[in-house]
């Protein structure tokens, strides 16, 4: 006799809505549903408004593409920033790991991915030609390409260092401690640190 037992309607909507989140399987995505079915309602409304928050305020800076609350984010409006260096990275959440070592001071370009033939990724999808725009009309002398040691991040790297090859500024990609495969958001500050020190 078939005794499998499923969640209700409604909280296996939720938990099909939970997978979709980067890495969450069926058995983490269960367990976070019927974690927030035991929180009190004031901390689920707080918690749906936060996320309709990020949709009606978050945006692109139009200068780097982070993650801003207005046109431009907090680091390119940052005098204090070195604007004679670019670090381009594949996604927002990398600029946060680099800011945390603390160790670069300069600005930043997310490409919004990397080139992946299999996921049908190509130059044009990604903000190399905003790259391009701006090293050519800002005072730009340093780029550091801190792609993730990856075939895909690897191949990003190679691309951009073709298109750049004519300009007269100093190119570098993170050094080889990072190992081959780690993705820049899970590499531990240390690594990072000494990945930049020993750029290349």
């Amino acid at each position: 006799m078939n005794r499998k037992i499923t969640p209700p309607a409604s909280v296996n909507e939720l938990i099909e809505d939970i997978r979709l989140l980067p890495g969450v399987g069926r058995k983490t995505a269960t367990r976070y549903a019927y974690w927030l079915i035991n929180q009190e309602q004031s901390y689920l409304t707080k918690l749906a408004k936060e996320i309709h928050k990020i949709k009606t305020l978050v945006r692109q800076c139009k200068i780097c593409y982070n993650t801003a609350e207005g046109d431009i984010c907090s680091i390119c409006n940052n005098e204090l920033r070195n604007t004679g260096s670019i670090c381009v990275v594949e996604y927002a959440e990398d600029i946060l790991q680099i800011e945390r070592t603390e160790i670069y001071n300069g600005r930043y370009h997310v490409l919004g991915g990397v080139i992946d033939p299999l996921k049908a990724s190509q130059p044009e999808d990604l903000h190399i030609t905003e790259l391009l725009h701006r090293v050519t009309n800002e005072q730009i002398q340093d780029i550091i390409i801190a792609t993730s040691p990856t075939a895909q991040g690897d191949r990003t790297a190679q691309y951009i260092r073709q298109q750049l090859k004519e300009f007269k500024c100093n190119i570098s990609s993170l050094g080889r401690g990072l190992a081959n495969g780690t993705l820049l958001e899970y590499v531990d500050q240390d690594t990072l640190i000494a990945a930049f020190k020993n750029r290349r």
